[in-house]
């Protein structure tokens, strides 16, 4: 395990990250969470050794490693789950990977969504401008 572990810190805290490449989310014990750090969002789980499913919070987690520094979200284990091990998913390391090249990124995960009546304003700037530009033309 030791080649798809490495050093970092998540949330401040000094510890391990391991790579779970069969984890699409990253997963994070409790006693790492502080109660701000909470979504309101929740996420369903289903393990290979389990047939139900199980619910768990998302928290927002800062993590700085060799790799780079991303906030992201991560689903919150019980505190008897604790291994002193971040889990890595491939989200957050696909993330890492496409700015890997790139130095000094600060990389934040973001849910945009964009409602009908912003879709509807966007597409009239659109018009108005390429009408503008046709009238140069």
């Amino acid at each position: 395990m030791a080649r798809y572990t490495s050093l970092g810190k998540v949330n401040g805290v000094e510890m391990k990250i391991l790579r779970d490449t069969g984890a699409t989310l990253d997963l994070i014990c409790n006693k790492y969470v502080k109660p701000h750090m909470y979504t309101n969002e929740k996420v369903w789980l289903r393990t290979p050794l389990e047939e139900s499913l199980i619910c768990l919070p998302l928290v927002e987690v800062e993590q700085d490693c060799e790799m780079g520094h991303v906030i992201t979200k991560a689903a919150v284990l019980r505190d008897s789950l604790d291994q002193g091990r971040y889990l890595l998913g491939n989200k957050t390391a696909a993330l890492l990977d496409d700015y890997k090249t790139k130095e000094d990124v600060q990389m934040h995960m973001i849910n945009a969504v964009q409602t009908r009546a912003q879709r509807k304003l966007l597409e009239m700037e659109n018009e108005i401008q390429s009408q503008s530009i046709e009238q140069f033309d």
